[in-house]
C-alpha cells in the first residue's frame, strides 16, 4: 500500500527535505494590507520579518482553503492508495477542519487528517516521524499510533522578545504589555496537550530564560532520554540561538540539536527576538 504524507507550511519544514521525501506542503496565506502571500511559495521567512519590521499593521494569516485541500487529495489520490494529511493545531488555525472537510467530499479515498496539537518545528518532527515510519515500512495505522505516542509526550516552550506582537494581535492587553516592557519580563509560553498557546512562567531577562530554557531541557531529557527531536526555535535570533545551542550540545555531549527559524504564520503572531525549544520522542 502507497502511502502519501501531507503537511501544511506551518510545519516548516525545510523545502529541500519535503522535496527529497515526497511531502506535499499546502501553503497558508499571510496578508499585508490588501496584497497576500503564500506562505513559503511567494513569501520567504527572511522577506516576511523584514516587512514585518516596516509595516505599520500588523499582517494577518488565513488557513488554507477547503479548495486548495480537495485540489491537493484528488491528485495524491490518482498515485496513492492512503493520505495521512498532519496539519497545526485545530486550537490554532481553521487549516485542520478544512483538511476534514475535503477529505469528506472526495469519494472512494482513503485521507486521514491528523490534528497535530502542535505547529511549526513541533508540527515538523511529527511529520519526520511520519515520513521515517514509512520508510520502515509502517502501514497506515502504525503511523498514526506513533503520531499519537509522539503528540502526547511533545514539549514546545519560547519566549518572545517583544509583546508588542502579542498585544498588537489581541493576545495580551495594553497594560500588561506596556508593564512587561517596563520591568523586562520575558513570559515563557508553552503549547498544551491540545495545542492551545498558554503562559508557562514570567521570568525577568534575557539570561534567566535561557538557563531556564536550558532546565526544562534537562528536564526533559530525564524523562525521554537525549535520542530524540530537538530544536532551538528563533525569529531573526540566530547568533543567540546559534550560541545557545554550542553551550548546550558541549554541556549534554549530543551533537544533533537543530537550529531553525519560524515561519511567517507563527511569526506574525510573535514577531522577532524569539528564543524557545521545541522538543519530541523518537518512537521505540
Amino acid at each position: 500500500m502507497s502511502i502519501a504524507i501531507v503537511t501544511d507550511s506551518t510545519a516548516d519544514l525545510d523545502l529541500k527535505y519535503a522535496e527529497e521525501n515526497d511531502v506535499t506542503v499546502v501553503p497558508l496565506t499571510v496578508n499585508f494590507g490588501d496584497k497576500s502571500y503564500l506562505d513559503g511559495v511567494d513569501l520567504t521567512t527572511d522577506e516576511f520579518f523584514r516587512k514585518l519590521t516596516e509595516s505599520e499593521k500588523l499582517p494577518t494569516t488565513s488557513q488554507v482553503s477547503v479548495g486548495a485541500f480537495e485540489k491537493t487529495y484528488k491528485e495524491l489520490a490518482e498515485k496513492y492508495d492512503t493520505i495521512i494529511s498532519i496539519h497545526i493545531s485545530a486550537e490554532l488555525s481553521g487549516t485542520y477542519q478544512a483538511a476534514v472537510i475535503a477529505s469528506e467530499e472526495i469519494e472512494g479515498a482513503d485521507i486521514t487528517p491528523v490534528n497535530s496539537c502542535s505547529v511549526s518545528f513541533g508540527l515538523g518532527f511529527l511529520v519526520k516521524i511520519a515520513v521515517e515510519a514509512l520508510k520502515k515500512g509502517a502501514n497506515k495505522d502504525q503511523i498514526l499510533a506513533r503520531l499519537e505516542q509522539a503528540k502526547n509526550r511533545q514539549k514546545i516552550y519560547f519566549s518572545v522578545g517583544t509583546l508588542e506582537y502579542l498585544e498588537k494581535g489581541g493576545r495580551i492587553g495594553k497594560a500588561q504589555a506596556l508593564l512587561g516592557t517596563l520591568l523586562s519580563v520575558k513570559p515563557v509560553l508553552t503549547l498544551s496537550l491540545e495545542g492551545i498557546v498558554t503562559p508557562f512562567e514570567k521570568i525577568r531577562g534575557k539570561h534567566k530564560v535561557k538557563k531556564r530554557l536550558e532546565e526544562l531541557l534537562s528536564s526533559y531529557i530525564a524523562d525521554e532520554g537525549a535520542d530524540c527531536y530537538k530544536c532551538i526555535v528563533h525569529s531573526v535570533n540566530e547568533e543567540e540561538a546559534l550560541e545557545f545551542k554550542d553551550m548546550l550540545e558541549k554541556k549534554y555531549g549530543f551533537n544533533d540539536m537543530e537550529v531553525g527559524q519560524l515561519g511567517p504564520v507563527v511569526g506574525t503572531h510573535v514577531g522577532p527576538g524569539v528564543l524557545g525549544l521545541a522538543l519530541t520522542p523518537r518512537p521505540s
